[in-house]
């Protein structure tokens, strides 16, 4: 493995440990700090987080629609132009939010956001790995995104040591987006390139022919794979994937609704923070395996995480007396999380190649961001208007392109509903994904250069 393999490996951990843990995973600190200073309250007087989530649905809506596009882009221009100005967005759109005054403002670096991480978390890093790597692509995509969990946890732990010594969230968003440009230009502006044939190099672990030339990519066409029924299975496998992984931010949530009723003796607020923190750094552990895993047998390991996703969510459910089965619960669902950015691409490149991988995964892309687009906003809304305690609903995914459509059911309900949904979307998940690899051998008999 050469230096520039290497120097491309730090770039993508680079990237997601600081402009995309920093959008992904500190967000929901921001959420009542940010509410509360500019007054935003319900009928009932409780702080009303929803305006403030908007802007994250306003972030999936972005990547939903630029998805494609971007997909494109990624294929035909230089990355380091690509990532750089989608760095430079993301950077930008922070210090933004360090002078706004409306809360409508955020909408706008929701936007910027948007823009920026469609290219940079979800397209331009697996397509790099992929471009640059042969052998072991899943575990070095493992290893980036798992910087997105490590990152989490370090900027979450300075966002709480810096708003308990009373400094503003402005100050903090300042701070982000210095970050944000500190840990990305340096590398994407000159220590990547779009493919290793533009340095006299060879992708890692490439076999090479007699007349000393590499294998080109091989894979279906973007055209054909969208008239493939395959495609519009992995397509409703990977948004199903990431609406379920935002169980996991509402586990807090879940903790406070079971100290309002008064079934529990243990303090709901320290359990709460602890299940949030064993999800992060269980999800960027899960990572790094899931991505060697999934090298080596990707259907075998989508099993395992379903399984882990289904045993996850039922000791976070029955498991509400015991302190120790909650925290099991949530290790074990971060697993499941992991799966979201780490199994959906390696998935996708073995079903369909990689003669056009980053088209292909754009386009699957399309319903992962808009499947995670109206989450926060909906769990918000009903939290700060009927109490967390009384949270209920449906998810029912529809339609060739997995349309969205939320029931809200009746407050006798409660949490039930929500872990029973996420029970049946694993089930939904894991018919997918058996289904798509059922079908890989033929699609693959398909595969043109």
């Amino acid at each position: 493995m050469s230096s520039r393999h290497v120097l491309l490996i730090i770039t993508g951990i680079m990237l997601t440990f600081g402009c995309s843990a920093l959008t992904f995973s500190t967000w929901t600190n921001f959420q009542p700090v940010v509410s509360e200073a500019m007054g935003m309250v319900t009928s009932t007087g409780a702080i009303d987080t929803a305006p403030f989530a908007l802007y994250i649905t306003v972030l999936y809506l972005t990547m939903t629609v630029v998805s494609p596009m971007a997909g494109k882009l990624i294929q035909k221009m230089d990355i380091r132009i690509i990532l750089s100005v989608s760095a430079a967005l993301v950077g930008i759109a922070f210090i933004l939010m360090s002078i706004y005054t409306e809360i409508w403002q955020f909408y706008i670096s929701g936007v910027l956001l948007g823009l920026g991480e469609i290219s940079i978390l979800w397209l331009a890093i697996p397509t790099l790995m992929n471009r640059w790597f042969k052998k072991s692509a899943g575990f070095f995509i493992g290893i980036c995104m798992a910087m997105t969990g490590v990152g989490g946890a370090i900027w979450n732990s300075l966002f709480t040591a810096l708003n308990s010594s009373g400094t503003s969230y402005q100050t903090i968003y300042l701070i982000w987006g210095i970050v944000a440009l500190a840990t990305s230009l340096p590398f994407t502006l000159f220590c990547i390139r779009s493919t290793p044939e533009e340095v006299g190099l060879q992708p890692y672990g490439a076999e090479i022919a007699e007349d000393g030339t590499v294998e080109k990519a091989k894979g279906l066409s973007a055209s054909k794979a969208m008239k493939s029924p395959v495609f519009y299975a992995v397509f409703i496998y990977a948004g199903i994937i990431n609406f379920l992984t935002i169980i996991a931010p509402q586990f807090p949530s879940y903790m406070r609704s079971l100290g309002a009723a008064g079934t529990v003796a243990y303090d709901v607020a320290v359990v709460g923070g602890v299940m949030s923190v064993a999800v992060m750094v269980a999800q960027a552990i899960s990572k790094v395996a899931m991505g060697g895993f999934a090298d080596k047998n990707a259907k075998v390991t989508m099993i395992t995480a379903f399984v882990a996703g289904v045993a996850g969510i039922l000791l976070v459910w029955l498991g509400v007396q015991s302190e120790i089965a909650l925290y099991a619960g949530a290790c074990i669902y971060g697993f499941f999380f992991a799966s979201a950015v780490v199994l959906c691409p390696i998935v996708v490149r073995q079903i369909f190649g990689t003669r056009e991988y980053s088209e292909i995964y754009s386009r699957i892309q399309v319903f992962v961001n808009l499947a995670g687009a109206f989450g926060a906003t909906i769990w918000a809304l009903l939290g700060s208007n009927f109490g967390y305690s009384r949270v209920s609903m449906f998810v029912n995914l529809m339609g060739a392109f997995g349309a969205t459509i939320w029931a809200f059911l009746g407050s006798n309900f409660g949490y039930d509903s929500v872990f029973i949904v996420g029970i049946v979307g694993q089930v939904v998940v894991l018919l997918c994904g058996l289904y798509a690899f059922g079908k890989q051998k033929s699609v693959q008999a398909q595969w043109t250069e």
